[in-house]
């Protein structure tokens, strides 16, 4: 049965949502990138909340990870063993070096965001141990349907939001505020271009680029679940805290006979921001064979 992850976008969001959805998905702060908000330890205390309400919990250590950040990602993974968690996502293999040191028991999922495109690597990564792969974004639908086919792996599939394109260590943006002499306060800035408008953020963990559209597969809903995906997420970055809310609320109360309904009111809460990302739009690039 397909479940409903989100991405709350404020810690306040946790409590409203919780009712509409089937778990939550939370990155710790200075171990995760691209979420809306960070966690700190003594959050953690949220697992056992949610645990109560019969809610999934998982954690985010998707960081492209340092060597100076090894030891606090060790503490990190020992001190999950303490809350019923039921997976941490992960970008860089020292996570799954860890977990097979300490023996971890809680699942892994691999999330490499744009690596994440096909069978092969899920189930090499599956004998590894790993339980888990959350699909690129840059896949088409039928690309996703043949993953399902060839992979037992637990499959998680973004839904809804914003999408990450682009992400540099550098800080790209404040150092061209910087040589110009310019206000650089703050983490969040914007990209007008050819009349779209792209968000950025610029903070500890460098720069990163996101789409200018909301990802909005809401009309998909059905096809994940008669194709057996076990997870889809909806992503609160960058969305007005009540207006995320309202969605999750549409799509947690949409059936088929009110779909269509429900997809106009979340374009128009979007204010029709939205596009179908890469799900229907196979891509132009092949590979060369050779003579």
């Amino acid at each position: 049965m397909t479940k409903l992850l989100i991405i709350p976008s404020t810690k306040a969001m946790i409590k409203e949502c919780i009712s509409n959805c089937d778990g939550m998905i939370f990155g710790i702060k200075g171990l995760s990138v691209n979420l809306p908000f960070y966690i700190e330890l003594e959050d953690l205390e949220l697992c056992q909340e949610l645990k109560k309400q019969n809610k999934k919990v998982f954690i985010m250590l998707n960081k492209n990870m340092h060597n100076h950040d090894l030891k606090e990602l060790e503490k990190i993974m020992r001190l999950l063993e303490q809350y019923p968690i039921d997976g941490v996502f992960y970008y860089d293999i020292s996570v799954v070096n860890l977990g097979k040191k300490l023996n971890i028991s809680y699942p892994l999922i691999w999330s490499q965001e744009h690596l994440t495109t096909n069978a092969e690597t899920c189930n090499f990564w599956k004998n590894h141990g790993v339980k888990g792969a959350y699909l690129s974004n840059e896949i088409t639908l039928e690309e996703v349907k043949e993953i399902r086919n060839h992979t037992d792996l637990s499959l998680f599939v973004c839904m809804f939001g914003y999408l990450p394109m682009f992400d540099s260590k550098r800080h790209l943006v404040k150092n061209y505020l910087e040589c110009f002499d310019l206000s650089c306060d703050g983490e969040q800035y914007y990209l007008s271009k050819e009349g779209q408008v792209y968000p950025i953020i610029d903070d500890c963990n460098g720069t990163t680029v996101y789409s200018s559209h909301i990802l909005n597969a809401v009309e998909e809903y059905f096809i994940f679940k008669d194709i057996k995906i076990d997870y889809v997420v909806m992503n609160g970055f960058h969305m007005e805290p009540s207006c995320f809310k309202q969605i999750v609320e549409l799509v947690a109360t949409m059936t088929v006979e009110n779909k269509a309904t429900i997809c106009q009111t979340i374009d128009h809460l979007c204010q029709n921001n939205v596009d179908k990302g890469f799900l229907y739009k196979e891509t132009v690039y092949k590979i060369k064979e050779g003579k």
